[in-house]
C-alpha cells in the first residue's frame, strides 16, 4: 500500500497566496507527493496533473473514441435521478436546476449533438451528481494521491446517519455548457478530472473577485458579459483584473486552490469527475469563511438580537446558507484529530479514500493545524455563548494539550 507522506512539519503558514502568474503549470505525473504538497497545495497555487494513463474504469467504459459511451451509460445508470442545470436561465447567481432521469438527459444530449440547430435547443448541463454516494460499489476512478488528504469526504463518508453526504461529483455536458463565476463551497479546494472533452477555465487569485461585483456588491454572473464593462463596483480604481486562462485537455486533472474564483466552459462534449476537499493546508480558510458567514447572518437579523436564543437561531440560518454550523465544524475537526491521534498513539493504520495510507508526519502536520483552530475556538466569543458548547471547553483544552504533547514529541 502506498503511503502519502510529507517530509517535515511546516512552521510558517501563509493562507491564500495570491500569485501574479499568467500560466498554470503542468506537473509530471510521477512528481513526489511531498514536493507537490509543499509547493502547490500548501501554497494554494493551481496546477494541472496528467491522468490519461490512469487505469480508471470510467476511461475504459464511459467513453468510445473520445466521446461519451451513451449506450453503456444508459444501460448501467439510466434509471438514476440526476441534477441538471439549464445554462440559459439564471437563478439568483447560479443556473436553474431540476432533477430528471439520467436516460432522459442522455436522450437530450444525443439529440443536441445531432441537431443542425443546437442554438434553438436548451443547453443543459448535468452537475453535482453524487455518483459515488449513489453507486458505492461502482469504483470507476481512484483519487489521485496528491488529492488524497481530504478531511471533508473522510468525515462525511464515515457518517452513518440520514444526513450522510459527500462532495464527490460527476459532471456531464454538451459543447457550450458552462458554469458561472463562483468560488467553491466552504472556501474549499477542488479538483476536476476530464474523462473526455476539453474545458476552458478562467481562474482569479483571491481578492480579484472584489473587482468583479455589480453596483449592489454581488459577484457578477458571467465574467465575459458585455454588461460587466459598465456595471462594476469600483470602476474608479481602473484596476486590471488578474486571472489565469487555460484549456484543460482530456485526461487532465486541475487543482483549484481555496478562494480562487473561477468560471468554466465546455468546449466539447465533456465528462468530468470533481471533488471539493479540505485538509490541514486550508482548514483555517474554511474557519475564517465560517466566521465571516456568521457575521453576515448576525448583521442581517441584528434587529432581532433581543429575542431568546438569537445566537442559536443565527447558527440555524448559517447552516442553511453556508452548509455547516459551529457545532458540526467542531465535530468535523475533532473527528479528524481523533483519527490522527489513533494513528500516532496506537500505531493504527489510516487508509484514506482511494486506498492511500496516511504517513506519520502527515498526521502530525494535520494535528498541528487542528490545534491552531482549537486555540482560536476557545477564544471565540460566539462559541462561548452557544448553548451546545456549554461545558465543552475543558474537553477542548484537554484535546489541545494532548495534541501539543504529540506534536512536541514528534518534532
Amino acid at each position: 500500500m502506498n503511503v502519502v507522506e510529507i517530509k517535515s512539519i511546516k512552521k510558517d503558514v501563509t493562507d491564500n497566496i495570491s500569485c501574479s502568474m499568467t500560466e498554470v503549470k503542468r506537473i509530471a505525473s510521477d512528481s513526489d507527493y511531498s514536493e507537490i504538497f509543499e509547493e502547490y497545495i500548501f501554497k494554494n497555487v493551481p496546477f494541472i496533473l496528467p491522468i490519461a494513463h490512469y487505469d480508471w474504469k470510467c476511461f475504459r467504459d464511459w467513453i468510445v473514441n473520445g466521446k461519451p459511451n451513451f449506450k453503456l451509460l444508459r444501460e448501467e445508470f439510466g434509471s438514476a435521478a440526476v441534477p441538471v442545470a439549464n445554462c440559459g436561465i439564471k437563478y439568483f447567481n447560479a443556473q436553474e436546476k431540476e432533477n430528471m432521469p439520467f436516460r432522459e438527459f442522455l436522450d437530450y444530449w444525443e439529440e443536441y449533438i445531432k441537431s443542425s440547430y443546437p442554438d434553438s435547443m436548451k443547453c443543459l448541463y448535468l452537475k453535482d451528481w453524487h455518483f459515488t454516494r449513489d453507486y458505492p460499489d461502482e469504483v470507476v476512478y481512484i483519487v489521485p494521491k496528491y488529492f488524497s488528504s481530504d478531511w471533508l469526504n473522510e468525515y462525511l463518508t464515515c457518517k452513518d446517519d440520514l444526513s450522510k453526504d459527500d462532495y464527490r461529483f460527476v459532471y456531464m455536458g454538451p459543447k457550450g455548457s458552462w458554469t458561472p463565476f463562483h468560488a467553491d463551497v466552504f472556501s474549499s479546494f477542488s479538483w476536476s478530472a476530464n474523462i473526455c472533452g476539453k474545458k476552458r477555465w478562467r481562474l482569479f487569485p483571491p481578492g480579484e473577485e472584489n473587482y468583479l461585483r455589480d453596483r449592489f456588491g454581488n459577484l457578477v454572473y458571467d465574467v465575459e458579459s458585455e454588461d460587466l464593462k459598465n456595471d462594476v463596483l469600483y470602476p474608479e480604481y481602473n484596476h486590471t483584473v488578474r486571472f489565469c486562462e487555460l484549456i484543460q485537455k482530456p485526461g487532465e486533472a486541475i487543482f483549484i486552490p481555496s478562494g480562487w474564483h473561477h468560471q468554466v466552459w465546455n468546449l466539447d462534449d465533456t465528462i468530468s469527475i470533481n471533488h471539493n476537499w479540505i485538509n490541514g493546508c486550508n482548514i483555517s480558510v474554511m474557519w475564517k469563511s465560517l466566521q465571516q458567514n456568521l457575521f453576515s447572518v448576525k448583521k442581517e437579523i441584528a434587529d432581532c438580537q433581543s429575542m431568546d436564543g438569537w445566537l442559536n437561531h443565527c447558527q440555524i440560518m448559517m447552516k442553511a446558507s453556508f452548509g455547516i454550523d459551529y457545532q458540526e465544524f467542531y465535530d468535523f475537526i475533532k473527528f479528524i484529530a481523533d483519527k490522527r491521534m489513533s494513528l500516532i498513539n496506537n500505531n493504527k493504520k489510516l487508509v484514506l479514500y482511494g486506498g492511500w495510507e496516511l504517513g506519520f508526519f502527515h498526521a502530525v502536520f494535520d494535528l498541528s493545524k487542528i490545534k491552531e483552530i482549537l486555540c482560536d475556538i476557545i477564544l471565540n466569543d460566539d462559541m462561548k455563548h452557544l448553548s451546545s458548547f456549554q461545558g465543552d471547553f475543558d474537553k477542548i483544552q484537554l484535546l489541545i494539550e494532548n495534541i501539543n504533547s504529540i506534536v512536541f514529541h514528534s518534532c
